[in-house]
């Protein structure tokens, strides 16, 4: 089994609970920064259990999730209550042409794929639900910066116990990788790590239109020691 079919369930859950509300809040109001109100839905891809969506409702956008994850997007109902959400694969969207205008991707949800093929088919299915000159968000990691603070070994205290967290960087398949080990179940988590300019080339190979790249969710310019990489654009070249 691949690993992110493996991975996001009730012990990623818990791995990441510290990521709440608060900081989609703030994320959504980057956002709205940048943007103001739109015309159409929004579509938050790789939503998780959907805690973005809740924020972008009471905002006052419209707003569907989409994730792979069926045991996330239970956890997001069960928790947060009725909201519009899709089980689904990122590369084969289930949605027409034009579905959507606008979409976020939080939380580095990129990358995923073993082949390049497959992940610029993700970009291309993000181009495709949207309708012309959409505007988008994706957050992303500092390629530098994750390399020259990589913490090769860490212990973590989780309400489901002691978490051990090995990470690596894989020359050959330019992968970061991170080994959780949870008792006896071990996980894996691995994302290509995709400097400014290759993914400038992907998403222009997408039919996505990057217009500002930003370091944090601040707003304050990206430079190669910034916390995140987010770039900011519209669908078209």
């Amino acid at each position: 089994m691949t690993w992110y079919r493996e991975w996001f369930g009730e012990e990623y859950l818990d791995l990441y609970a510290h990521r709440g509300e608060e900081e989609a809040r703030a994320h959504v109001a980057f956002f709205r920064a940048q943007f103001g109100r739109i015309e159409g839905e929004i579509l938050d891809l790789a939503c998780g259990r959907g805690r973005h969506i809740r924020e972008f409702r009471a905002a006052g956008y419209r707003i569907t999730g989409c994730d792979l994850s069926w045991v996330l997007l239970r956890h997001g109902l069960a928790e947060l209550g009725p909201m519009p959400l899709v089980g689904a694969d990122m590369r084969r969207l289930p949605f027409r042409d034009g579905s959507f205008g606008g979409l976020v991707n939080f939380f580095t949800s990129f990358g995923y794929f073993e082949e390049e093929e497959e992940n610029l088919r993700t970009v291309k299915e993000m181009a495709r639900v949207m309708t012309k000159a959409a505007p988008w968000v994706f957050d992303y990691l500092n390629v530098t910066r994750e390399l020259g603070r990589l913490v090769e070994r860490e212990e973590r205290p989780t309400e489901g116990g002691k978490v051990l967290i090995e990470r690596w960087f894989d020359i050959t398949s330019r992968t970061f990788n991170k080994r959780i080990t949870i008792g006896e179940r071990h996980f894996l988590e691995r994302v290509k790590g995709y400097d400014l300019d290759e993914i400038t080339a992907i998403f222009a190979a997408g039919g996505m239109a990057i217009r500002r790249a930003f370091g944090d969710f601040d707003g304050a310019p990206y430079t190669l020691d910034s916390p995140r990489l987010i770039l900011v654009g519209t669908r078209g070249r």
